[in-house]
C-alpha cells in the first residue's frame, strides 16, 4: 500500500468517528428511547396474556362445537340423553340393599344384608361399572344405541319399594325400566317398557340386544375351590337344566327359547328370569388369570321386537344363597344349579340328606350337632347292612382254613381251585359276595356326603369346635410353603378321618384275613386320601371320620352276638343238607341238557 492510500484511510476513519461523536444522542433523548421501548415490551406482555386466554376459550368453542356434532351423530335423537351426571337411587328391604345407577337405568349394586364375605366385609354380588345390563337397537336415522351410553331419569315410588327410570323423547315415545324390590324376597322385578319406540326403532330391527355381564367377585376363603363351582346355568322350556362346564372357558350358543339364566358360584347366585321366555341367547364363562375376579360370566340375549305401539318385557332378578328348599320353592327348578350328584346320589342327597338338615336346622343352630344326629340316622338305617356283611366275613373267616387246604392240594391250578370253592361255599350255604354287596350298597351314601357337603349353603361361616367354617377347610396350622399333592395347612379333621379309616383298616384285614398285596393297597389309599381331603370342607371330613368311629363301634357290638364256633357248627350242619339250587342254576343246567353237557358233572 503506498503513503497516498494510507492518508486517504486515516482521513476516513478521522471523518467517521468525528460524524459519530456529534450525532450521538443527548440523555433526554435516550431517556425518551428508553421509555418507548419499556411501553412495547408492555403492550406485547398484555397481548400475549391476552392471547393465551382467547386461544383455549376459542379451542373449547370448537371443541364443544365438535362434540355437539359427534353426539349428534353418533345417537341422533337419544343425543341429549348421552351426558349427565351419575345418580343412584337405592331400595332395601329386610334381605337387599340394591342401588340403582340413571346411567343404563340399570342395577348398579347389590348387597346381600345378610351375609358376609370369609373376610366379614359386606357381601357384594353386584358391583360397579365393570358389569353391564343393558340392550341395544337400530334407529331409523341408522344409529345404533345402548341403553348403557343413556342417562335416565328417575322417578321413585311413594312407599320407596320401587323406582321408574324413564327417557322420554317426545310426546308418547320413551323408554321406561321399572325396577320393584318383592317384600322380605330375594326377587327383584325389572320391566322393560318401550312406548311409541315403534317408530324410533329400525323396520328391520326384530330384536333388542340384550346383553348381560357379571364379574363374579370372590366371598369365599378359597379362591381355586370357587372358581371350579362358578359357571352359567340355563334352563330350556320345560326340560331339565344344564350349564357350562366350571373347569374350562367355554362359549356355547343356544338357539331355543330359555326360561331362565343363572350365574351360580360356590354357595351364591345372579339369576335372570322371564315371564315369557326368551328367544335365544349366548352364554360365555370365562377366567381370570390375574384371580382379582373368579370368572366373567356374559349372556347376550334376543328380546323380540315386534313394532307395536308399546311392548313390555317382564323379568325378574334372584339375588341370594344357593339354598336348595328355597330355590325348590320358587317352583323353576333353580334348585338344580345345587349340585347334589346324579342318579341315585341325588336321590339320597334330597330325600335324606336336604331335609334331615333342614328339619334339625329348625330346632338346632350347632351345625356340628346336626352332622353327629344326621350320622346317627344314617348308620341306623345302614345298621342291618353292616350286620350281614359282618356275618358273612365271619362265615368266610370260618372256612378260611378248609380254603387254605384247597389252595394246598390243587397248587397253580387255579381253575380246580376256583372249582373247589365253590363247592364248599354251596355246601356251606355261604355267598362269597356276601360281605361285599352291603359295602356297595352303602357306597352311595358315601358318595352323596362328598356331593353335599362342599355344596351345603346350611353349613357356611358355620363354626365348630376348632373349625371357623365347616364349609372350608379346617387348619390348626398354617405351614410356611406348600406341600405337592397336601397344601400349605394342616386339617386336624382330615387327619382324624385317615386315623380313623386306618384303624378300621387294619380290624377289617384282621377280620377277613386279607394278606398280601391287596393289603398294603388297603393302607395306602387312606393315606392317599389325607392329601386329597386336606382341602375339602371340614363338614365332610368331620362326617367321614364320625362315620368311621360308627362303623368300628357297630362291628364291636356285633362282634359281641356272633360266636365263630356256633357259626362254624352251623355251616358244618348245612353242609349235611342237600344243596338247593337256584332257578339261575336250573336255567343254565336246562340249556346244558339241551347241548348234551352232563349236568350233574356240571352241579359238582
Amino acid at each position: 500500500m503506498d503513503r497516498n492510500s494510507i492518508i486517504g484511510l486515516g482521513l476516513i476513519f478521522l471523518i467517521l468517528i468525528t460524524f459519530a461523536y456529534i450525532n450521538q444522542p443527548s440523555q433526554a433523548e435516550l431517556d425518551a428511547a428508553k421509555r418507548r421501548q419499556d411501553s412495547i415490551t408492555l403492550v406485547r406482555a398484555q397481548n400475549d396474556s391476552l392471547a393465551a386466554t382467547l386461544v383455549p376459550i376459542a379451542n373449547a368453542e370448537a371443541i364443544k362445537t365438535i362434540d355437539s356434532s359427534a353426539k349428534q351423530n353418533a345417537f341422533g335423537t337419544f343425543a341429549s340423553f348421552s351426558e349427565g351426571e351419575k345418580l343412584f337411587t337405592t331400595l332395601e328391604n329386610e334381605e337387599l340393599k340394591v342401588k340403582i345407577s340413571n346411567k343404563g337405568g340399570r342395577i348398579y349394586q347389590v348387597e346381600l344384608k345378610k351375609y358376609q364375605r370369609s373376610d366379614g366385609t359386606p357381601l357384594l354380588l353386584v358391583d360397579g361399572d365393570a358389569n353391564d345390563f343393558s340392550y341395544g337397537f337400530a334407529t331409523r336415522d341408522a344409529k345404533a344405541i345402548s341403553t348403557k351410553d343413556l342417562f335416565f331419569k328417575a322417578i321413585p315410588s311413594e312407599n320407596g319399594k320401587s323406582v321408574s327410570m324413564v327417557v322420554s323423547l317426545a310426546d308418547g315415545q320413551y323408554i321406561e325400566h321399572i325396577i320393584s324390590l318383592n317384600e322380605n324376597t330375594n326377587l327383584v322385578d325389572f320391566k322393560i317398557n318401550l312406548v311409541g319406540m315403534d317408530g324410533v326403532i329400525a323396520p328391520n330391527n326384530n330384536y333388542l340386544d340384550l346383553n348381560w355381564k357379571h364379574n363374579v367377585l370372590q366371598q369365599e376363603k378359597t379362591h381355586d375351590a370357587e372358581a371350579k363351582t362358578t359357571t352359567a346355568y340355563y334352563r330350556l322350556t320345560n326340560e331339565e337344566p344344564d350349564y357350562l362346564a366350571e373347569t374350562k372357558d367355554l362359549k356355547e350358543e343356544v338357539k331355543t327359547p330359555l326360561q331362565w339364566i343363572s350365574f351360580k358360584q360356590q354357595y351364591f347366585n345372579a339369576s335372570l328370569i322371564s315371564s315369557q321366555n326368551f328367544d335365544n341367547a349366548v352364554l360365555e364363562s370365562k377366567s381370570d388369570e390375574s384371580k382379582k375376579l373368579v370368572k366373567t360370566l356374559t349372556a347376550n340375549i334376543g328380546l323380540t321386537f315386534n313394532h307395536s305401539a308399546k311392548e313390555s318385557y317382564s323379568m325378574q332378578f334372584y339375588f341370594g344363597p344357593n339354598h336348595y328348599k328355597t330355590l325348590k320353592g320358587l317352583n323353576l327348578n333353580l334348585e338344580a344349579i345345587v349340585p347334589m350328584g346324579w342318579g341315585i346320589f341325588g336321590w339320597v342327597n334330597k330325600i335324606l340328606t336336604v331335609n334331615v338338615f333342614y328339619f334339625l336346622g329348625q330346632y338346632l343352630s350347632n351345625f356340628g350337632i346336626i352332622i353327629l344326629l344326621l350320622t346317627v340316622i344314617v348308620k341306623t338305617i345302614l345298621f342291618p347292612l353292616v350286620y350281614r356283611s359282618y356275618k358273612s366275613s365271619a362265615k368266610m373267616r370260618v372256612l378260611k382254613p378248609e380254603i387254605d387246604e384247597i389252595k394246598v392240594k390243587y397248587g397253580n391250578d387255579m381253575a380246580k381251585v376256583q372249582q373247589e370253592n365253590m363247592k364248599i361255599y354251596r355246601k356251606a350255604g355261604v355267598n362269597p359276595m356276601g360281605g361285599c354287596v352291603p359295602v356297595l350298597l352303602q357306597m352311595p351314601i358315601l358318595i352323596a356326603m362328598f356331593q353335599f357337603f362342599p355344596s351345603a349353603f346350611e353349613l357356611r361361616q358355620k363354626a365348630f369346635l376348632w373349625s371357623s367354617d365347616l364349609s372350608s377347610y379346617d387348619s390348626i396350622l398354617n405351614l410356611p410353603f406348600d406341600i405337592p399333592f397336601y397344601g400349605d395347612h394342616v386339617s386336624l379333621f382330615t387327619l382324624l378321618m385317615t386315623v380313623s379309616t386306618l384303624v378300621y383298616t387294619m380290624y377289617n384285614n384282621q377280620m377277613t384275613g386279607v394278606t398280601g398285596q391287596m393289603k398294603v393297597i388297603s393302607y395306602i389309599m387312606p393315606v392317599m386320601f389325607l392329601g386329597f381331603f386336606n382341602n375339602y370342607a371340614s363338614g365332610l371330613t368331620y362326617y367321614y371320620f364320625l362315620s368311621n368311629l360308627f362303623t368300628i363301634g357297630q362291628q364291636l357290638l356285633i362282634r359281641q352276638f356272633v360266636d365263630d364256633n356256633a357259626l362254624h357248627a352251623q355251616i358244618q350242619e348245612n353242609k349235611k343238607k342237600p344243596v338247593v339250587k337256584s332257578k339261575f342254576q336250573l336255567k343254565l343246567e336246562e340249556m346244558a341238557k339241551k347241548r348234551g353237557f352232563d349236568t350233574d358233572k356240571l352241579g359238582k
